[in-house]
């Protein structure tokens, strides 16, 4: 045996248990710890690679929008309010680069479920609420089963089953499968009306609400994101 694992064959062989091991090892761990540290990697190593790029996209946005970036509120893990970032001067797909810093400090992942308006959240049952057991992605996870007549409830569905089923080939799988996607230069059909409408346009549509009932949803999401942002400064001033 040692004799064979020191021939080339034996150490292809040895290399490839390892890999196998190691491999087992992260989808076994996958969902409560190593999709987390490799997001964190993954990003760090793209934000180095990609610097010189942040770098010119800020300076543009600076000069155009008189900002660097601008933060948008949305529903994340467990229910909490996140801000996402984007270039405030760039309107191509390099506008969302800076959500590699989201990855960064926890907020989004690379895979997982779509991010949710405030407003919208509020019209979600209790069974849908289980979604948010997920980190939102930069990649949809609906980019996997979801379907060009898909609703609000089955990308709900959809996401729900994503949650509990987070593996580490499902995630590649994903990420392949929306590359190829973008470079045949598909559109995001797979994302159904919730690409089209936010959730409260279509329950209106459907009758389900009122305009009353959006507006008041609209006026909550505020106040939740002024509380937000209040509690935010103190921390400031107090670690300051």
């Amino acid at each position: 045996m040692i004799e064979f694992l020191q021939t080339s064959a034996g150490k292809a062989f040895f290399g490839v248990l390892i890999a196998a091991i190691i491999t087992v090892i992260i989808d076994l761990n996958y969902r409560l710890f190593t999709k987390v540290v490799l997001d964190f990697l993954i990003a760090l190593s793209a934000v180095l690679l990609l610097s010189p790029v942040l770098a010119v996209c800020a300076i543009i946005s600076k000069r155009r929008a008189s900002a660097v970036t601008e933060k948008t509120a949305y529903l994340g893990y467990k229910g909490k309010i996140i801000y996402l970032s984007s270039f405030a001067g760039i309107n191509n797909r390099l506008k969302y680069l800076p959500r590699l810093f989201n990855v960064l400090s926890g907020k989004l992942s690379f895979v997982g479920v779509k991010p949710m308006r405030l407003s919208d959240g509020a019209f979600m049952d209790d069974n849908s609420m289980e979604r948010f057991n997920a980190r939102p992605g930069i990649v949809c996870s609906l980019a996997l089963n979801g379907f060009e007549e898909m609703t609000y409830e089955e990308s709900f569905g959809l996401d729900i089953r994503y949650v509990k089923r987070r593996e580490l080939f499902t995630d590649i799988f994903i990420l392949i499968k929306r590359a190829v996607t973008a470079v045949r230069g598909e559109s995001a059909a797979f994302l159904g009306e919730t690409a089209k409408k936010s959730y409260s346009q279509i329950l209106l549509e459907r009758g389900a609400v009122t305009q009353s009932d959006i507006k008041r949803a609209e006026a909550l999401a505020a106040e939740a994101v002024e509380e937000s942002e209040k509690r935010a400064n103190i921390l400031k001033e107090k670690y300051n």
